[in-house]
Formats: C-alpha cells, sequence, structure tokens
C-alpha cells in the first residue's frame, strides 16, 4: 500500500505541474503569434496571476471545511482543460483575455491543493519524503517543456494550446484515482471560526512569495527575448530544462527538511540565488553562461519552495492549513501580477534588463524574513529555523 500510494502522489504531483511545463515558456510565444505586443502579453500573462490572487484563499481554503483536496483537484483540472480548449476558438485579444481568466480560475487551486495533499501525506507518514513526491511535478515540467520546444519546431503554433487541452483532461483523471488520507476519511467538516495564522508565519510568507515574484521575467519574457536574440527552440526548451534537472537534484537531497523545520535558511539561499540569476541574465552574457544561470534555477525556485513548505508545514495551525497554503499561493499571485506586467512595459523599452529589474524583489524577501525571525522569537510561535 506505502508503495502505490507514493506512486498515486507522485503521479498527482506531475500532473499538476505538466501542464505549466508548457504555459510557462510557449504560452507567451503563442500569444507573440497570435499578434499580441509585449505589453499586452504581459497583461494577458498577469490576468492568470491576478485570479490566483482572489481565487487561491478561498477554493483552498474549503479544505478546512470538508471539501477533499481530492475532489477540488479533480474538477478544477477538468475545468482547466475545457477553459483551454476555448483558446482556439478566440477571434481577438478581448478574447483570448476572457479565456485565459476563466483557465486559471480552474488553474487557481492545483498546486496549493496539491501541496496540501503532499504536506498531509508526509505528516501522517514519516516513511513518505515530500522532496521525493514533488519532484515528479518538476520531471513533468522537464519533459513537457523540451518535448513542446522540439514540436514547435516542426508544427504550428496552436499545438500549445492542444497541450495545455490534454495535460488538463489527464490531471482530472489521476485526481479522481487518488486514494483518500487518513486526514480525508477521519475529520468530520470543521464549523465555527478558523484559527488565526500566527504573524511571523505571515510575515514568512510574505518573504518567500517575494522570492517567487522576482522569476516572473524569465517566465513571460525568458523565451521570447532568448529567440529574438538567436537561440532555437530547441535551445530555449533546454534553457528551461537545465534549471529543472538543478531542481529535481535539490528536492532529492533536501526535500526531507519538509515536516522536519529548516525551512528558513533555504529561503534564504533561494533569495541569493535569485539576485544571482537575475542580474546575470540581463547581461546577456551567451549560451553557455545563461544555461548555467537558469541551473540557478535550482535554488532560487527549489530551495524557496522547499523552505516554504517546511515553514507551512511547522506553523500552520490544524484547520487552517488549507487557508495558509491558499494564501501562499496568493501572496506569490500578487507579487507575480505586479511584476509581469511591469515587466512587460520594462522589456518593450529595454529588453533584457527586465531581468535586472526583478532583483529588487528577493531583497525585499530577506527583509521580510528576517522580520519573520524576529517576530517568531517575539512570540509563542517556534522560530521557523
Amino acid at each position: 500500500m506505502k508503495a502505490s500510494l507514493r506512486l498515486r502522489l507522485s503521479a498527482l504531483s506531475a500532473v499538476a505541474f505538466a501542464g505549466v511545463g508548457i504555459q510557462a515558456p510557449f504560452l507567451p510565444v503563442w500569444l507573440e503569434g497570435r499578434g499580441l505586443d509585449a505589453t499586452t502579453i504581459g497583461l494577458v500573462v498577469a490576468l492568470p496571476v491576478c485570479v490566483r490572487v482572489l481565487a487561491s484563499t478561498p477554493l483552498v481554503a474549503t479544505t478546512d471545511r470538508g471539501v477533499t483536496p481530492r475532489a477540488l483537484l479533480a474538477s478544477a483540472h477538468l475545468a482547466l482543460g475545457l477553459a483551454f480548449a476555448l483558446l482556439l476558438a478566440a477571434p481577438n485579444a478581448w478574447a483570448i483575455a476572457g479565456v485565459v481568466v476563466l483557465a486559471a480560475l480552474a488553474q487557481s487551486s492545483i498546486v496549493p491543493a496539491t501541496d496540501l495533499v503532499l504536506t498531509d501525506a508526509v505528516r501522517e507518514n514519516r516513511a513518505l519524503d515530500y522532496g521525493r513526491l514533488r519532484v515528479f511535478g518538476s520531471l513533468a515540467f522537464l519533459a513537457s517543456s523540451v518535448a513542446m520546444g522540439y514540436v514547435l519546431e516542426v508544427a504550428p503554433l496552436d499545438f500549445v494550446v492542444y497541450g495545455l487541452v490534454a495535460a488538463g483532461f489527464l490531471g482530472a483523471l489521476v485526481a479522481t484515482t487518488t486514494p483518500p488520507l487518513a486526514s480525508e476519511r477521519d475529520l468530520p467538516p470543521r464549523e465555527g471560526p478558523r484559527p488565526r495564522l500566527p504573524p511571523a508565519l505571515l510575515l514568512a510568507i510574505v518573504g518567500a512569495a517575494c522570492v517567487q515574484a522576482s522569476h516572473a521575467g524569465v517566465y513571460a519574457f525568458g523565451s521570447i527575448h532568448w529567440r529574438a536574440i538567436g537561440f532555437s527552440g530547441s535551445t530555449v526548451g533546454w534553457l528551461w530544462a537545465i534549471g529543472v534537472v538543478a531542481e529535481v537534484a535539490l528536492f532529492v537531497v533536501a526535500g526531507r527538511f519538509v515536516g522536519r523545520g529548516r525551512g528558513l535558511p533555504l529561503v534564504v539561499i533561494g533569495a541569493l540565488a535569485a539576485i544571482v540569476r537575475f542580474g546575470g541574465l540581463a547581461l546577456e552574457p551567451g549560451p553557455l553562461a545563461t544555461f548555467a544561470l537558469q541551473s540557478l534555477h535550482g535554488l532560487s525556485f527549489g530551495a524557496t519552495h522547499l523552505g516554504a513548505m517546511a515553514i507551512l508545514t511547522a506553523m500552520a495551525p490544524p484547520g487552517a492549513r488549507g487557508k495558509a497554503q491558499g494564501l501562499f499561493a496568493a501572496a506569490q499571485a500578487v507579487g507575480m501580477a505586479c511584476a509581469t506586467v511591469a515587466g512587460g512595459m520594462i522589456y518593450e523599452h529595454a529588453g533584457g534588463l527586465v531581468f535586472l529589474a526583478m532583483v529588487p524583489l528577493p531583497l525585499a524577501g530577506l527583509a521580510c524574513l528576517a522580520l519573520s525571525r524576529r517576530a517568531a522569537l517575539k512570540g509563542s510561535v517556534s522560530a521557523p529555523s
């Protein structure tokens, strides 16, 4: 049963990110192919982030009230596939934007609800390793991004949409076959007010979200910029892939920190890596150095994510764990939305300097983490370590 559970949870993680591996690098390219300019692309790419600000917390918080994460995930994946199918019929930028909003509403709960399932499983079964479950999401991102890079060298850009639709439907199938955890079977729906999240946790959420939001420039305009300076479609795919390879290695090595403390140092390492990565990419240093900088994704994203999950697992009170996961997703979305919209304007006028414009975000994240540590030491909640 343990092997079967591990396999099902790994598959659940994979389907949460298979579509993201297509969407993050190649949806902006599809939008450009439909004739949208850089500013409009920035706005359209920012729309899902804005939707997540409003939708993530209330949707994932329903799991604190008796809705099972598996049911939430199955319905969200199905709705996502249906929404992306509408993109092919969208006649103009306004219609595209409307469809993207619908897709974003469906998508907003998928990653935080998946993380909630994985962290709950780790809490219930110490033999499970969060990193070695979550790593299959990274591998799925890797496979789909590389595959789509090669597909687009020989096929029309509409294959981006075909891939997104298929990923959504596959996710719905996997979610319906995931077995329930003990926490789902045994706990009744919660009534009355939920516990409040401690200030130290809120500050840590903001700090980690700032670091993750600094990826907005490369997510929205990395592929476009690299193609503009002469990189082939397959090279762009591998530039995304090399970062995921580094992320995979980190998850395998450091994934057991989730559920065992040690979250704050990982987020600090992630912030420092983000400063180096995005500052370096702004210099357009050539293919080899670009690959090296992209490999820092393992730290700028991976270490930050593991650290955040460790902090959430340790500090979120029972009855508010869904709320905490949703709030972290929403906080990331706020920063990502602002950074993406600003990035569109910056990229249109300054090109690759959009990466340098992201550097203040991890700096702000470091400041919030320092405040979180201080608040935890002063309060009743143990400081994240």
